[in-house]
């Protein structure tokens, strides 16, 4: 018996195919950062089981299998299941990230097998290296008024004067456009920078780890500025709105840059950023504007994106700006 069974997550329409019961195997292969093998990581596979008869009918039950890769990072693990679809992710261990659980779809079944048969399936599992203290937080706060740049300071967590308590302008937001209703828009957010060799630019985050960005912001390739659109106009379908914010962009940024006599860098201070910016419009009574998560190294040349939770520079923060992720 096959059936096929639709999951919505948010606009996303995702198609289960649903057989019973078909056997299936899978081979992990386990790696840091630097692709070298990782021996002893346990490795969980969650496969889906629907009832058949009797109490709970065709309700959908979880079953774990479990193993451990061998000295090349490896291991094959087999077992049944009534979805196309499995989780698996790497067990908790002392020295490395949390791995987050992960999704594989198989393409279809033949003989009571899910196919294709024992794919290859990569698992970053990152050590803890060297984390450090970071000026971190979720950014939550209001852009005054349209068409006028406002200077942020990271590490005083606030505007600067005369709209905060800030001292240096690391970067400066600036809504221009309109924003007459949540249907009828056209605003855009420019985020500039202070000094010639500030900057930010985008990364892509490692998959499946809470450790997501690179180990180290790049030292070049940063831009002084970045425009991010939303538009929305009366009577316009959702498949010809522009929203620039919609997507998981992460950054990296540098702040601070001070030259010596030859133009070249003597000291910037780097950060990252987990998550693009939100902002609502260009609304004349001013716009929320939030960052998902803010990480600033306080360390002068220091590029060691690596932040640890537990020595976060910002005390006290409310709960709605808390981060863990490091």
């Amino acid at each position: 018996m096959k059936t096929k069974k639709l999951f919505t997550i948010g606009c996303l329409t995702i198609l289960t195919l649903i057989v019973y019961s078909q056997q299936l195997q899978v081979t992990f292969r386990v790696v840091d950062d630097l692709d070298k093998p990782v021996a002893g990581a346990s490795v969980n596979l969650f496969t889906y089981q629907t009832t058949k008869a009797g109490e709970g009918f065709g309700e959908d039950v979880y079953k774990k299998v479990t193993g451990t890769t061998d000295t090349n990072g490896m291991v094959a693990l087999a077992g049944s299941s009534s979805h196309s679809d499995i989780k698996y992710g790497v067990a908790a261990q002392p020295g490395y990230y949390n791995t987050e659980p992960a999704d594989y779809q198989f393409k279809q079944s033949e003989g009571g097998k899910w196919q294709p048969w024992n794919p290859v399936v990569g698992l970053v599992f990152r050590p803890i290296v060297k984390p450090v203290p970071m000026y971190a937080r979720k950014v939550e706060t209001r852009i005054a008024k349209p068409a006028q740049a406002y200077g942020y300071d990271l590490m005083a967590e606030d505007w600067v004067a005369p709209q905060g308590k800030g001292k240096t302008a690391d970067l400066f937001f600036e809504l221009t456009g309109h924003a007459n209703s949540v249907k009828d828009y056209d605003s855009t957010l420019t985020i500039s920078f202070t000094n010639a060799l500030d900057g930010i630019q985008p990364f892509e985050a490692i998959k499946g780890s809470a450790f997501r960005s690179p180990r180290e912001a790049p030292l070049g390739g940063y831009q002084n500025n970045l425009e991010l659109r939303r538009v929305r106009k009366p009577g316009q379908w959702s498949p010809d709105w522009v929203d620039d914010t919609t997507g998981e962009t992460n950054y990296f940024f540098r702040v601070r840059t001070v030259l010596d006599e030859n133009g070249k860098i003597k000291s910037a201070l780097y950060g990252k950023i987990y998550g693009d910016f939100k902002f609502f419009g260009a609304a004349t009574n001013g716009s929320f504007l939030t960052v998902p998560a803010c990480y600033l190294n306080p360390e002068p040349n220091s590029r060691n994106m690596e932040f640890d939770p537990s020595r976060n520079l910002f005390k006290k923060l409310p709960s709605l700006e808390q981060v863990s992720a490091p």
